[in-house]
């Protein structure tokens, strides 16, 4: 697995950022999905949830698994200045009911103009 962080929203006390692994790609040669973290910071440790999809839990085993998010967190948490301890939750949830709700507009299909 070759990580890549994209940071989707960033405010005074939390974080949350899309997971992508550079070594899968999609239909359209775009790195493939794996997950998301969501990060809350607060004066006693760092607080958050790592959601992996489905598949890309499956390739992991639980040991691998406690090592990508140990690293990943210590990375993270550590340049924020807060102290050491956190506290994360980690969750693998099928993807078949997956829903996104928003009342962003969305830009039309080239197509559709």
């Amino acid at each position: 697995m070759n990580l890549k962080l994209k940071r989707l929203v960033r405010t005074t006390s939390s974080e949350q950022y899309a997971l992508f692994d550079l070594d899968q790609l999609d239909q359209q040669r775009q790195p493939m999905t794996i997950g998301k973290l969501d990060m809350h910071f607060t004066g006693e440790g760092v607080y958050g949830t790592v959601l992996f999809w489905d598949d890309a839990s499956r390739r992991l085993q639980p040991e691998q698994r406690r090592k990508f998010i140990h690293a990943l967190l210590d990375e993270l948490s550590q340049p924020m200045g807060v102290p050491n301890e956190y506290v994360i939750e980690f969750f693998a949830p099928m993807l078949d009911s997956y829903e996104v709700f928003h009342n962003v507009a969305e830009e039309p299909l080239d197509d559709e103009e």
